[in-house]
């Protein structure tokens, strides 16, 4: 039995914060097998880390996955992919950029994950249904990053109004605009 709902979180995060459990939950009462790892941080968070940890699932990703990654996680999930041609049928990035956002406490950690001999536009190949959803008023994303990163990855994207970081201290313990991208 293969996964195929896939959750990331991001730098700081864990399974256990934002609209994750509550996905999770959704998910898997629509039937799906969902997997939202725990990834290292943020002492031991790095590229090599996170992929580390994905490796240990590798076997269990169906072709049919479904992929919801937050902040940090679309930029893992794309430099995954690319990196191990890993196909996945929809890609669902919150809040997505590939670039420092000028916060040194995230930027310190989170600069391994942006890794410029990537040819992200492969991600294009890999990946059928890309998506991205961010906010007009993100106090830790510039939107322009988001819109950068959903332009070169040719992602539809969702822009929600007053959304903030689209997490729990935002309001976002739970995320009905993401069902509909589980079918």
């Amino acid at each position: 039995m293969g996964y195929d709902v896939l959750i990331v979180h991001g730098s700081f995060g864990d399974p256990f914060g934002n609209w994750q459990p509550w996905l999770f939950q959704e998910a898997t009462k629509r039937g799906k097998h969902v997997l939202c790892p725990h990834f290292p941080g943020p002492e031991e968070q790095s590229l090599d880390s996170w992929t580390r940890t994905l490796n240990s699932y590798r076997e269990y990703l169906s072709d049919d996955l479904i992929v919801f990654a937050h902040s940090l996680g679309p930029a893992f999930v794309l430099d995954y992919c690319v990196q191990n041609s890993l196909n996945v049928r929809k890609f669902v990035g919150v809040v997505p950029f590939y670039d420092l956002i000028d916060i040194e406490e995230f930027d310190k950690i989170n600069s391994s994950f942006f890794v410029p001999e990537i040819d992200l536009t492969r991600f294009k190949a890999l990946c059928p249904d890309r998506n991205s959803i961010y906010s007009d008023n993100d106090p830790y994303v510039p939107r322009s990053h988001c819109e950068k990163l959903s332009e070169l990855i040719d992602a539809k994207t969702h822009v929600v109004s007053g959304g903030g970081h689209l997490n729990t201290g935002a309001g976002f313990t739970e995320f009905p605009l993401l069902l509909d991208y589980i079918d």
